[in-house]
């Protein structure tokens, strides 16, 4: 893909080589911290210190401002998932669309489940909204244990009382936005810590600059370093304002990094998505009047969806085509959610439904290529998954029941999409979504002649290693835990070329690794190791090489196992 004129290679500090590079991160989630080493350690992106100073509070010397550049002859993918889990996220995505801006072309910022998820706050902590009688909030449909708006009104009453706080407030009086947004954000996103790392944001941006939200003129460059702790006093109300304004504002950071995004980006042999490319989501584009809600149309045959002719969606048969197509689908979803953000009157419709409905499995009948994922146990294929997979599909068929596509994952071993892929020239997919250990878990294009890597280290925290061994551990935060896994694709061009991963281990080891080249034409067929990303006995993938030895992984759902064994044991056991 050439260059566009709006490029600013002139900038980029010189790169180790000319060598075409693709850099990939994802699901940061706001971890400011993490994305600081990411960058350190990136081949792909890199630092520049400002020319000049927005205007801030603080004195010049205490801080530095600085905005990412691309090297020459690079791509960057932002594989989705910009918030949610750290206080940083602002500024993570101010950096991100900065970025965006200044090489169109060769930047590629991916949608994420935490990033579409955010077009519901407009609607559903509007005033019409605030209005309605507590027992008529629903519960969220794809989670059965969820618990309903009034019982956790219940519960944050019960918890004043024992704290002595209040002496029994009704339930209406406890139903502000703020708890309306707690309740959201721990109870139906799945991140409870959010509220309070937005204050923390908020706080910080406050203090260098004077004011939240900060002016325009400041949203190119990045404060970096000479933080104190942040002093500034912010309300819940200011909290919940930031989050509306962040989504709903033309010139807030999210709302920016949406209109600028893709649900799919193809560079050269390489396809990336959030979620996963599987049997259900290959070649399908839905409806735009898809509603986010328990469908009410059938179930598509899952012998083969990728054939049936739909009426809640497409079928199209060129990959460049489908990806264009979903593409579309997200920009029209935002000129609608622009158009009307709340609810209408019967409150049936709202804008941008169908980008909700896009990031929820249920509503897609399991066809989410946002949120489908192929992780299972920290490796990409197990046992136990195509077991659950194959017990979901036959419910979902009996039992008309949509959410029994909750938490599973998808057959990386299906030939289906992996021959779709390939007839069009791709033989890379890479994704990010569901957390994958502490490095990325990969396929080996050995079994169906495409490479999948999945990358997400959230929760990387090994709790089999003893204390003694983890001194100074979760370095990234409680959720994130101490690994960190780099991302790259090297070769000769994006044609042929090579998968790299690096970074640190949660045991603490550093690890470098190529994998075999991919290539239009027969290429280095010797080069990288023909190992990793393979199966051997008893459910165990080789996931990383650190002569003599690799990791190895295997699990179940969460339940992650490791071991080290001996590159010669490996070569010995390896299945195919």
């Amino acid at each position: 893909m050439a260059s566009s004129s709006n490029d600013q290679d002139r900038h980029s500090p010189a790169a180790a080589s000319d060598q075409f590079r693709i850099g990939y991160m994802s699901d940061v989630e706001g971890h400011w911290d993490y994305f600081l080493e990411s960058v350190q350690r990136s081949n792909v992106i890199d630092w520049e210190e400002a020319d000049c100073t927005p205007p801030i509070k603080k004195k010049e010397n205490e801080i530095k401002f600085k905005r990412l550049i691309l090297r020459p002859n690079t791509h960057f993918i932002y594989g989705g998932d910009t918030v949610d889990k750290g206080p940083g996220d602002i500024r993570l995505v101010r950096s991100l669309v900065s970025l965006k801006k200044r090489y169109p072309e060769r930047v590629h910022l991916l949608v994420g489940n935490r990033d579409l998820n955010k077009i519901r706050l407009p609607s559903e902590l509007s005033e019409s909204d605030m209005k309605r009688d507590i027992e008529d909030i629903p519960k969220p449909f794809w989670d059965r244990n969820a618990k309903s708006l009034k019982e956790y009104l219940e519960d944050v009453r019960a918890k004043e009382a024992a704290d002595g706080i209040s002496g029994g407030a009704s339930l209406e009086k406890l139903n502000t936005k703020q708890q309306r947004l707690r309740y959201i954000l721990k109870h139906t996103l799945g991140c409870p810590d959010t509220f309070e790392f937005r204050r923390e944001e908020i706080q910080i941006l406050t203090e260098i600059y004077g004011e939240y939200p900060p002016k325009l003129e400041t949203h190119d460059f990045t404060p970096i370093g000479g933080f104190d702790e942040p002093s500034s006093d912010i309300t819940d109300e200011e909290v919940v304002d930031s989050f509306l304004y962040e989504i709903s504002d033309a010139e807030g950071s999210l709302r920016q990094y949406l209109n600028l995004s893709q649900i799919a980006a193809i560079v050269g042999n390489t396809i990336f998505v959030h979620g996963a490319i599987d049997s259900l989501t290959m070649k399908f584009v839905p409806s735009l009047g898809t509603k986010f809600e328990v469908p009410t149309l059938p179930p598509p045959p899952f012998a083969a969806p990728y054939e049936a002719i739909r009426t809640d969606g497409r079928i199209i048969e060129n990959v460049h085509e489908w990806v264009e197509s979903l593409n579309n689908y997200l920009k029209q979803g935002l000129k609608d959610f622009s158009h009307r953000p709340q609810w209408n009157d019967e409150r049936t419709s709202r804008g941008g439904e169908g980008l909700l409905a896009i990031q929820n499995r249920p509503s897609m009948w399991g066809r989410s290529v946002v949120c489908n994922s192929y992780a299972d146990g920290g490796v990409v294929s197990t046992d136990d998954a195509e077991q659950k997979r194959q017990q979901a599909l036959l419910t979902a068929q009996e039992q008309l029941d949509p959410l029994a596509f909750e938490g599973i994952a998808s057959n990386v071993m299906d030939p289906a999409p992996a021959q779709w892929l390939l007839k069009h020239g791709i033989q890379r997919i890479v994704v990010g979504h569901k957390p994958t250990g502490d490095c990325p878990a990969v396929l080996s294009s050995k079994y169906t002649g495409v490479e999948i890597v999945a990358v997400d280290t959230s929760f990387s925290h090994r709790k089999d290693l003893h204390e003694s061994e983890n001194i100074g551990m979760k370095r990234f935060g409680e959720n994130r835990g101490e690994a960190i896994a780099m991302v790259e694709i090297a070769g000769k061009d994006a044609l042929s070329n090579w998968l790299e991963t690096s970074g640190v281990l949660a045991c603490g080891t550093e690890y470098s690794n190529e994998f075999p080249i991919l290539s239009s034409s027969d290429g280095n067929k010797e080069k990288g190791d023909h190992h990793l990303g393979r199966k051997l006995s008893n459910g165990w993938w080789v996931k990383v090489a650190v002569p003599p030895n690799y990791h190895l992984c295997r699990g179940s759902g969460r339940f992650i196992e490791y071991d080290i064994r001996s590159m010669k044991d490996v070569m010995n056991d390896l299945i195919m």
